[in-house]
């Protein structure tokens, strides 16, 4: 049951309502902790994931410049764009991807992997072909698979980020709104129960007083 006072809502006070708000007080501050602990190690895995993001990226850029390089070359030990023209028709516009799901600090995140069945093969005997174009093949697939790491891993950083942030505002919402809510209800009624027990001790005082006086008249007569 609550009252008004001075234009806000406040508990009854009672030593019933100021036990019951100080137990309440107790577990909000120890939710409070656990909610800091988890927003401390969202950030942890944020800064471990950003470190394999940039990894796995500059593992594309260097993977990528590599295969454009045995590829230029290719071309030029081959005799031109028509020896491997073949090979360059054989793959598809499109493979496929595993997608599963994976779980950091009970955030769901993304997890791809490329379907190796889907990967096409070779169309002639490798023995024909130019030793640097089955090097440019197999750097673009591992190019395809780094950029579905860096996929993977700028999913799981927005995941978190998102989940740092309803964190974050559970966290001013307990230190700057609901705990408080809950120290000023408890100051309000410790406020009002000292105020009664100054009372009831002065009232005590003038009741005591009084029977004195009354006995003492009482013995003059």
């Amino acid at each position: 049951m609550s009252m008004t006072f001075g234009g806000a809502s406040r508990v009854l006070p009672t030593k019933i309502n100021l036990i019951n708000l100080r137990r309440e007080l107790k577990n909000l501050r120890r939710i409070r902790r656990v909610v800091e602990e988890k927003r401390d190690v969202i950030l942890l895995y944020i800064r471990q994931l950003g470190q394999e993001y940039r990894r796995e990226y500059e593992k594309v850029a260097e993977a990528l410049a590599d295969a454009y390089r045995s590829f230029f070359l290719a071309l030029m030990t081959s005799g031109g764009l028509e020896e491997v023209k073949p090979v360059l028709e054989s793959v598809p516009s499109s493979m496929e991807v595993d997608v599963a799901a994976r779980v950091l600090f009970a955030v769901k995140t993304p997890s791809y992997r490329l379907r190796g069945d889907t990967v096409p093969p070779l169309p002639v005997s490798a023995a024909r072909l130019s030793p640097s174009l089955i090097r440019a093949r197999e750097r673009l697939l591992e190019v395809f698979q780094s950029l579905l790491k860096v996929v993977e891993t700028e999913a799981a950083i927005q995941r978190l980020l998102e989940e740092l942030r309803e964190t974050q505002r559970l966290l001013n919402a307990l230190d700057y709104s609901i705990i408080p809510s809950y120290e000023q209800n408890i100051k309000y009624i410790k406020l009002v129960l000292d105020d009664r027990m100054r009372e009831e001790v002065i009232r005590l005082k003038t009741l005591k007083k009084r029977l004195a006086r009354s006995r003492g008249g009482e013995g003059l007569a």
